[in-house]
């Protein structure tokens, strides 16, 4: 199972999304395992040998009159009726589950809508910090000497100095 499910979330993203549903029908005897024709059933003690049958001759086994469908006992019918009554029972539940399980979501939908929508009201406010932050960053390396700086990198120093005074407006003489 856990490998048919890997190879569907290979093949379609989402994935197989009726796994709750298999677990209720899939030991259903709808599902049961019949074996097939010339196999024998488990409860077979041994094997028969394979017999090479000439195709022109016919099968006298063979019941030539059209076969009637067969009657169901009705010990069959009410075990039948009541394993119906129980598979209906477990889609109730499951689909009770399934309901639940979307309300959940819509829940958690609408908390995030509220969480979303209380971050763009921060927006405009961490702006402003930001802002503020960078002003003060600018203003700390613009009144930092370069008095001391290597000469290699002077000019470099100095062109970030003259960005800044030109962003802010401010007066620089060197």
């Amino acid at each position: 199972m856990k490998v048919a499910l890997t190879e569907f979330k290979d093949r379609f993203p989402n994935g197989f999304q009726h796994v709750e549903a298999w677990e209720v029908v899939r030991k259903h005897d709808k599902w049961a395992q019949v074996p097939l024709l010339g196999e024998e059933g488990e409860g077979s003690a041994h094997k028969r040998k394979p017999v090479d049958v000439d195709p022109s001759i016919p099968d006298m086994n063979e019941d030539p009159s059209p076969q009637r469908p067969q009657r169901r006992d009705k010990r069959q019918a009410t075990s039948s009726e009541g394993s119906s009554t129980e598979l209906a029972a477990q889609f109730k539940q499951y689909t009770a589950m399934k309901e639940a399980k979307q309300a959940i979501e819509l829940e958690a939908i609408e908390l995030r809508k509220k969480r979303e929508s209380k971050a763009r009201e921060l927006i405009p406010e961490q702006r402003e910090t930001m802002k503020s932050y960078n002003y003060d960053r600018d203003m700390k390396t613009f009144l930092k000497p370069h008095d001391d700086a290597p000469p290699s990198m002077l000019p470099f120093i100095l062109a970030r100095k003259r960005k800044i005074a030109n962003k802010y407006g401010w007066p620089f003489d060197f």
